[in-house]
């Protein structure tokens, strides 16, 4: 357990995922996925008081983990066909194992959320290191890309916002098409 706590302090102030191997099972990842995701999920909602809001909360909990686990492996799988266009793909399961870390800074969202109620003041400082915070899990899940596909810093910064791009331009385009549209039929 010593071990798992220092992995813990060497992914998160170090960047360093050398010591989490790829080779173990893969429901270690996918449980520190888990509790790390509970961070985000607990201080925004307040806890129940009867048995039907106890029931409806554990089910809310249980959605939200299950969505988390689905968009954990769907951006895999999205970030792996994209390595694989560039003759870098095959490594799912190791993208999944150092992408499951890449929530640990969340831990730090619920004394941010205290923060945020204490004050004007405390608001304003929380929401500002809320936004360090997605920083960090951006920092992280670059140096998972790079350190799963091998590549280059820019590059892995760049795959990382592949996705907000392609929406972009996915929007620009479809606007163009509207207004061309409304063009033809206007003739």
């Amino acid at each position: 357990m010593n071990k798992y706590f220092e992995n813990l302090y060497k992914v998160l102030f170090e960047f360093n995922f050398d010591d989490i191997s790829p080779e173990r099972p893969i429901y270690k990842p996918m449980l520190t996925l888990i509790w790390t995701s509970l961070f985000i999920y607990l201080p925004n909602h307040n806890l129940p008081s009867g048995l039907t809001e106890d029931m409806l909360f554990i089910g809310g909990i249980g959605i939200y983990l299950i969505g988390i686990l689905f968009v954990w492996m769907m951006s895999a799988i999205f970030f792996d066909f994209i390595a694989k266009i560039f003759n870098r793909g095959g490594n799912i399961r190791q993208l999944l194992t150092f992408s499951a870390y890449t929530l640990l800074p969340y831990i730090f969202v619920a004394p941010f959320e205290i923060l945020k109620k204490s004050s004007d003041i405390g608001y304003f400082l929380g929401t500002k290191f809320e936004i360090l915070l997605l920083l960090w899990v951006i920092i992280l899940y670059v140096k998972t890309l790079a350190k799963t596909y091998n590549l280059t810093k820019a590059s892995s910064i760049m795959l990382v916002f592949l996705p907000s791009l392609t929406i972009g331009l996915a929007l620009i385009w479809l606007i163009g098409t509207c207004f061309n549209m409304g063009y033809i039929y206007t003739v």
